[in-house]
Formats: C-alpha cells, sequence, structure tokens
C-alpha cells in the first residue's frame, strides 16, 4: 500500500487506513506500508530494518490518491524503485499496479497509461473481489486476469476498456465506516482515533470535486460510531469525526453527548456556518475546542450563488456570534480567488467581509485566520471547463489583499503558493495525453517545461 506524500499526513488519511486494514485481513497476503519523504527517499514503517527496500520486490502496488499533485508523488515512487512507469513496458506486468482515490474517481484519465487497474468510487464495493482475483491470478497482468478484473464494479482496466468511461462503485450506505487503525503519536493528529461519520454531501457547490465524486449523503449509523470508539478507550481518549460536512449527519450533537459521556474528547473537523447554533457552540466549547473553520469561498454573495454556495454574510456573521458566545476565540476562513465571473467588486467584497468579522472581535480580543487559494476547476464537476486567469492576475489580487489586510488588528492570513498552479491545473483537466507528458518530464528529471507543454498538448 503507498500514499504518496510523507507518514506524517498519510497516516491520517482515512482511506489510506481503510484500505490498508482490509487487505490485511486476507490470509496470506503480507501487506506493508511505504510512504515517499520530502527528500525523494521511500519509507515504511512496517520494514524498520530495511529502510532500502524498493517497491518492484512486490508482487502489486496500491496507490491512495486524494490530490492531483500526488500523481507526481507516485511517478516519482516507481522511478526511485526502478519500475517502468508505463505499463506496456513492464515484464509480466510486475509488478501489478492498482490506484483509487477522490482524484482518481475525478479524472481516472491522467494515469490511464500506468496504472494497470484505476478504481473509481467507494472502494469497499469492489476491493475484495480484486484482491481474490490478484491471487487467482498469481497478480500476472494476462488478458483473462484483465479481463475479469474489467469486470468489477467500479474497476477501470485501461487494457481493457480503452477510454471508455466505467461508473464509479458506490455503496448504498456506509455500514462499516473508515476509522484509525493504526494509532500512533507520529502524526497529523497525534495519538486521537479518527472515524468516519458520513460520505458525500448534501450541498450543491459546483466546484467541488468531493461532493460529486462521493455521493449522495450516507451518514453512519450513530450506534456503529460510538461503539467503534470505545473499542479504543484502552489507548486513547480523542476522537476526531470526519466528514465532508459534519452537521450533514443530523444526529451528530447525540454521538458528541455519548463520546463525552464515555470520558472523550471530541474534535471537529468542518461545519457549515449555516448550520451552526447555539448546541454545536456549546458542544465545541465542552470539547476544549479552540478554532471553528468556515467556507465562505467569497466575499461576495452573488459569486457565491453563482457557485452554487448558498451562505449568507448574516448567517456567517451569527455563526461567529454564537461561537463567541460560548469562549471560542479564534476562527479561520477559507476563501478562494479566481473565480470564473470574479471581479474588483467581488475582490472587495471579501475585505468587506473581513472588517465585517472584525468588528464583532473588539469586545472580546478574537483572531481570524484566512486561508486564501486560487480556484482551480476541477473534473467532473459543474465547472470543470473555466480556465485559470494570468500569472499576473493572481499577484495582483494578492497584493491588493494584503495591503487591505494590513490595518486590520486580529487578522493574519496565509495565500497558497502559485508556484505550482499551472501545473495543477493540467493535472485536474488534463487526460491521457497528459499524463504522459507528466511521465515523460518525471522520467527526464524536471517539471520546469511541463505547463507550456501541457498548454500546447490541450490547445490553450
Amino acid at each position: 500500500m503507498c500514499y504518496p506524500n510523507s507518514y506524517y499526513s498519510g497516516m491520517s488519511n482515512l482511506g489510506f487506513q481503510n484500505l490498508f486494514h482490509r487487505a490485511s485481513l486476507f490470509h496470506g497476503l503480507q501487506v506493508h506500508r511505504f510512504f515517499i519523504e520530502r527528500d525523494g527517499i521511500l519509507h515504511s514503517p512496517d520494514l524498520p530494518g530495511e529502510p532500502g527496500r524498493v517497491l518492484g520486490a512486490y508482487d502489486a502496488l496500491f496507490f491512495s490518491l486524494s490530490f492531483e499533485l500526488d500523481y507526481i508523488h507516485m511517478l516519482s515512487m516507481l522511478k526511485a524503485s526502478n519500475i517502468p512507469m508505463e505499463r506496456e513496458e513492464r515484464v509480466e506486468g510486475r509488478p501489478l499496479i492498482a490506484a483509487g482515490g477522490v482524484a482518481v474517481t475525478a479524472n481516472p484519465g491522467i494515469l490511464s497509461s500506468f496504472a494497470d487497474i484505476l478504481y473509481l468510487g467507494d472502494m469497499e464495493c469492489g476491493l475484495e473481489e480484486l484482491i481474490t482475483i490478484m491471487i487467482e491470478s498469481d497478480f500476472r497482468c494476462s488478458v483473462a486476469s484483465l479481463r475479469a478484473f474489467a469486470h468489477i464494479n467500479g474497476a477501470y482496466v485501461p487494457a481493457v476498456h480503452g477510454m471508455e468511461p466505467v461508473a464509479k462503485a458506490t455503496l448504498p450506505a456506509v455500514g462499516e465506516p473508515a476509522h484509525t487503525v493504526v494509532l500512533t503519536g507520529n502524526t497529523e493528529f497525534s495519538n486521537m482515533f479518527l472515524i468516519e461519520i458520513g460520505r458525500g454531501c448534501r450541498n450543491s457547490c459546483s466546484f467541488c470535486m468531493t461532493r460529486c465524486v462521493n455521493r449522495p449523503l450516507r451518514s453512519v449509523d450513530g450506534r456503529v460510531v460510538v461503539e467503534k470508539a470505545e473499542r479504543v478507550l484502552a489507548f486513547t481518549r480523542r476522537v476526531g469525526l470526519i466528514a465532508p460536512v459534519l452537521t450533514d449527519h443530523r444526529d451528530l450533537p447525540g454521538i458528541v453527548r455519548q463520546l463525552n459521556g464515555m470520558g472523550m474528547t471530541v474534535s471537529f473537523s468542518s461545519l457549515r456556518a449555516d448550520d451552526f447554533n447555539a448546541d454545536i457552540a456549546m458542544l465545541l466549547s465542552d470539547n476544549g475546542q479552540k478554532t471553528v473553520t468556515f467556507a465562505p469561498e467569497t466575499g461576495s454573495e452573488v459569486l457565491r450563488r453563482n457557485i452554487g454556495k448558498r451562505l449568507q454574510d448574516e448567517a456567517l456573521l451569527d455563526a461567529v456570534r454564537t461561537a463567541m458566545g460560548y469562549g471560542i476565540r479564534r476562527f479561520r476562513y477559507y476563501l478562494m480567488i479566481g473565480l470564473p465571473g470574479e471581479t474588483s467588486h467581488d475582490i472587495g467584497a471579501i475585505v468587506e467581509l473581513v472588517r465585517k468579522t472584525v468588528q464583532l472581535f473588539s469586545p472580546h480580543g478574537a483572531q481570524l485566520m484566512l486561508s486564501i487559494n486560487p480556484f482551480v476547476p476541477k473534473m467532473g464537476t459543474g465547472m470543470e471547463s473555466a480556465r485559470l486567469y494570468p500569472m499576473e492576475y493572481y499577484e495582483t489580487v494578492r497584493a491588493s489583499l494584503m495591503q487591505d489586510f494590513s490595518g486590520l488588528e486580529g487578522v493574519e492570513y496565509r495565500f497558497e503558493s502559485f508556484k505550482k498552479l499551472y501545473l495543477h491545473y493540467y493535472l485536474s483537466i488534463g487526460d491521457d495525453r497528459i499524463g504522459r507528458l507528466l511521465g515523460q518530464c518525471i522520467g527526464e528529471g524536471s517539471l520546469r517545461g511541463f505547463p507550456a507543454a501541457a498548454a500546447g498538448i490541450m490547445g490553450y
């Protein structure tokens, strides 16, 4: 099992842990985890005495890919292990390579030249059948085994399907939620038991890949969540609830109160401002949560409606007021710049929204952290055909916002780097041609010329 990121962040990824847990249950199957660190060195926490062991020694590799930039790390892991990236160049199809995750489900075309199997959707639907066929075929990519893989629900096999679309696999209900199976202090959420309480989202945001990939909304039975958490009481009393939007679960307060009654402290992953109320604020306060995060996306209500976000400014400000009433003093807003149709008025609306928020802080000494990211179109969403602005636009907007924020007390801000913006863009909306270009650039050891070459391929 490979996660193309560091162990620190990878072991906090529930999709990866869920895959590792389920694959490890197969009798006679030896499963190890591998990560790639920032220095490009592969690392396996399961093989502390063999730090140099390469991936080519395994019969099959499963990659969990949540973000488009993970494609780069996946191919780099193959290169570092002297495994041919192109599937047609691997001798006897070994090792057999499968990949899945949100990014793959949204756009499998990028990796269609490299992976033998691309799994789309909820992997629980087909994992058992997938591994069974692998074992029965001695992990060989024969014509027969590839055809067998191609009949699995959600399995896209490029050698069989070509460019024909394959429907994603969808669990009708999440009866066995993903949860932490390796509890450790060396992760982003140290010694915290993470468990999903919902999959999918009821929102209608046209820019969001998670909504499109994971729909429909399915909530986990609260009793199952509590039972899973109860099993780890001897090891930790910290629980993190995970869902695209936690407040989509109607029994969220009941789950939290039961966990608290067992002596556990709960952390919350994401909340909707227009669902936020005194009951939720009290739960946050009771569990010692110091920061609340909301995602207005932009300061303009008109632009919000255009991207399917129905949140109004007053609802957001009411949520902040309510949270402060329960002692919460730190807030974070997620914002985007470069949305289609964005004007200088919309940029000014961001500043105005921040100023209105700060006005609420004066009697309380609260703080606001702004996370400002450039919008990147995602394949499979309603905004997949949108284009990026010229780089000068983003730099101008950033300079303008920094100047406007500089005099606001209690406001901190962080802009995502624009360095990989166009690289990210083409990996998000590209096809197999862009994938082959990526493989070529990684093979040559430089991505410097990738954006310009990708623009030529796409005709932009």
